[in-house]
C-alpha cells in the first residue's frame, strides 16, 4: 500500500510518527532515512508517494514535514522547510492535504491512485466472481445486496450533469442582484452592504516595541520592506491613520485601500468593528482595553490575529493560547527575504478580506 494512506491511517487513528536514522530513533527530519506509523513497518523517508505537487510525485518526507507543521503559519512552515532543505507546497495545497490526513476530508485531489492499486482491485473483483461461481448461496444472497454509497457519490448521482446551459441565466440574475444592492439606501447601522463598501481596517498595537507601528506599516505592506523601528527617528503620523494601497483582482474595489490605526478611540459607531480584518498584536492584554471584546481568547474567535516577531525569537505563550498567527521577520541582514514574507502575509490577508465580503464580483 502507497505510505501516504498507511500515514493517514496513523494520523487518523492519533497513532504516533517515529523517524529513524540507522534504525535508531531521532527528531530531525533533516538527518532521518526512514518512518514508522504507529506499528512495526518502517517505510523510506525518500520513497516516492501518490501525492502530486504540480504534477510531480513527493517524497514522503516531504509530506510528513508538512503534516508536522499542520498548525504553522504559512510563513513558518516556509522558513522551516529553507532550514531543513525540503520542498514546500503552496498554502492551498498544504490546507487540503492537512484536511485529508486529519480525517475532516475524505478525498484529497492532489493524492492520486496508482497503476498496481488499480491492479490489486481488478483482482478483487475477479476473485470475488469466481466465489460466487462455486458458491451458489452466494447468488441466492446477492439478490438481497445494495451497494453502499458514501456521501459525495450520493449527491452526485451517476450521470454527469452539464450546467453550462444555467451559465447565462446566472450572470443574469448576477446581474440584476448588483443592480437591485445598489439602489437600496444604506442601512442606518452601518451594517451588511454599506459596511462592505467602506474601507477595510487593520488595528495594531501602540506599543513602542511592537515591531510594526504607524510609522513603519505603510513600508512594510505597501513596499515590502521592513524598516527597523526607531522611536527617535520615526514619527507617529498626528491623524492616527495609515491608509494602504494594495490593489488586486482577487478584491473589490473598496478594499484596494485598507485603514491602519492604533487607537479604537476613534470607534464612535459599531460600524467600525464590522469593518475590522486584523489584529496586530503585541502579546500585552492591555492593549484591548476599550475592544469590543477585552478579552483576547474571545477577541480573536471574532477577528484573525497576528503577531510580528524576529527568527529565532520566543514567542510568548499567550500568543498561542489565543490562536493568533506568528509571522516571523528576518533581522538587518537579511532584508532580502521581506518580499517572500510580505506577499505570503497578503496571501494569508487576502482571503480574510474575500471571507468577509471584499472579494471581487464578476
Amino acid at each position: 500500500m502507497d505510505p501516504i494512506r498507511q500515514l493517514r491511517k496513523a494520523t487518523t487513528g492519533k497513532k504516533p510518527i517515529e523517524l529513524f536514522k540507522d534504525g535508531d530513533a531521532t527528531d530531525n527530519i533533516k538527518d532521518a532515512t526512514h518512518a514508522s506509523f504507529g506499528s512495526d513497518d518502517k517505510y523510506a523517508l525518500d520513497e516516492l508517494t501518490n501525492f502530486y505537487n504540480e504534477d510531480q510525485r513527493q517524497l514522503l518526507r516531504a509530506v510528513i514535514f508538512c503534516w508536522m507543521h499542520d498548525k504553522s503559519s504559512i510563513v513558518d512552515y516556509k522558513n522551516a522547510c529553507l532550514e531543513n532543505g525540503i520542498p514546500d507546497f503552496k498554502f492551498l495545497v498544504k490546507a487540503e492535504l492537512t484536511t485529508w490526513l486529519s480525517g475532516s476530508s475524505d478525498s484529497c485531489q492532489f493524492v492520486k491512485e496508482d497503476e498496481a492499486s488499480g491492479q490489486a482491485g481488478d483482482a478483487a473483483d475477479d476473485n470475488e466472481k469466481k466465489r460466487k461461481l462455486e458458491d451458489p448461496q452466494m447468488a441466492r444472497i446477492e439478490k438481497y445486496q445494495e451497494d453502499s454509497v458514501d456521501h459525495n457519490s450520493a449527491l452526485r448521482g451517476s450521470k454527469n450533469i452539464v450546467f453550462k446551459n444555467l451559465i447565462s441565466d446566472a450572470k443574469r440574475f448576477s446581474s440584476q442582484l448588483k443592480r437591485s444592492k445598489s439602489s437600496r439606501p444604506s442601512s442606518s447601522n452601518g451594517t451588511g452592504t454599506a459596511a462592505s463598501k467602506k474601507l477595510p481596517i487593520i488595528i495594531i498595537s501602540p506599543a513602542t516595541t511592537a515591531l510594526l507601528s504607524l510609522a513603519n506599516i505603510k513600508e512594510f505592506l505597501e513596499e515590502s520592506r521592513f524598516v527597523e523601528p526607531n522611536v527617535s527617528t520615526m514619527k507617529r503620523p498626528e491623524t492616527g491613520v495609515v491608509t494602504i494601497n494594495h490593489v488586486s483582482d482577487k478584491l473589490a474595489p473598496s478594499a484596494h485601500s485598507i485603514m491602519v490605526v492604533d487607537n479604537v478611540d476613534m470607534f464612535t459607531k459599531p460600524e467600525y468593528w464590522d469593518r475590522v480584518v486584523a489584529i496586530i498584536t503585541t502579546g500585552q492584554a492591555w492593549q484591548f482595553a476599550k475592544y469590543k471584546y477585552s478579552k483576547p481568547e474571545v477577541l480573536f474567535q471574532k477577528y484573525p490575529g497576528f503577531f510580528i516577531a524576529y527568527q529565532n525569537d520566543v514567542v510568548p505563550k499567550q500568543i498561542k493560547d489565543w490562536n493568533v498567527n506568528v509571522v516571523r521577520i528576518d533581522r538587518g541582514e537579511k532584508r532580502f527575504r521581506d518580499k517572500m514574507i510580505i506577499r505570503d502575509l497578503w496571501i494569508h490577508l487576502e482571503k480574510i478580506l474575500v471571507g468577509r465580503g471584499y472579494g471581487a464580483q464578476e
